[in-house]
């Protein structure tokens, strides 16, 4: 474990934030520290939700609530579970890092591009890329990507967090660096129910996943087009829908 007692007497690069966490450089090394927001700081935010600063208050400096400690302990157990090609997308270095003013976060390895850029998300490369095979590959890569983490339960829930990482100009890999394994379902323990995880996980990747088939080949409908089978919103009866929406609260799809 790494101590940093002053924070704030280092030299650190902002990244970005989230609705919970910020990222920084550390003093110009090829590694990012990842802490809770300052509570003070999301007081005064109005997208910030009570929920968050309530989970922020409460969890920066206790071990068992704090998801930079949890984000550590999952990437761990994916050692000795994942074949070491789909490991390979996540960072190759993850410690956790106590702050005295900050509470327990993680150190973790930045993923860079060859000129030292950081790695942006599949949106963002798909938006800026005008050769439609590139277009094409990142669709296909992010595809086969989402398929390996539903196919061994991988607790990743955010498909916006995949980053491209360029080797070439026209060579890239796919890679994941925000992941928060702990569930926010109302009922408790469901991210080890392995079923559970491969449904939730398909569900968010295909939701993803047309919004990227949009993007790459128009407005047509992923789903329809994948033959999936699956039903609309608006397909189901009043009841149906009202269980669906149940379930889905409850985490439980």
């Amino acid at each position: 474990m790494t101590c940093l007692p002053q924070i704030g007497n280092l030299d650190l690069e902002f990244i970005g934030k989230g609705s919970r966490r910020e990222c920084y450089r550390l003093q110009n090394q090829d590694v990012c520290v990842k802490f809770y927001r300052d509570p003070a700081a999301m007081d005064v935010d109005r997208k910030a939700r009570l929920s968050q600063r309530l989970h922020v208050f409460a969890a920066r400096f206790v071990r068992g609530l704090n998801t930079n400690i949890q984000e550590w302990r999952y990437h761990q157990a994916l050692k000795r579970q994942l074949p070491s090609d789909l490991l390979a997308v996540f960072p190759e270095r993850i410690e956790p890092v106590y702050s005295a003013e900050r509470g327990w976060g993680i150190i973790e390895s930045l993923v860079l591009n060859p000129d030292g850029s950081l790695a942006r998300s599949v949106q963002k490369e798909l938006a800026n890329t005008q050769d439609q095979e590139l277009r094409m590959r990142l669709y296909r890569e992010t595809e086969r990507l989402l398929g390996q983490l539903s196919e061994y339960a991988v607790c990743f829930f955010d498909p916006p967090n995949i980053l491209v990482q360029w080797l070439s100009p026209d060579s890239f890999r796919l890679r994941i660096v925000d992941f928060e394994p702990s569930g926010k379902e109302i009922v408790p323990g469901l991210s080890y129910v392995k079923p559970y995880v491969r449904s939730k996980v398909r569900r968010r990747s295909n939701r993803y996943l047309n919004r990227l088939h949009q993007m790459v080949y128009g407005a047509a409908d992923y789903t329809r087009q994948r033959g999936s089978g699956e039903k609309s919103r608006g397909d189901h009866s009043w009841f149906g829908q009202m269980v669906m929406t149940f379930a889905q609260k409850a985490g439980l799809l």
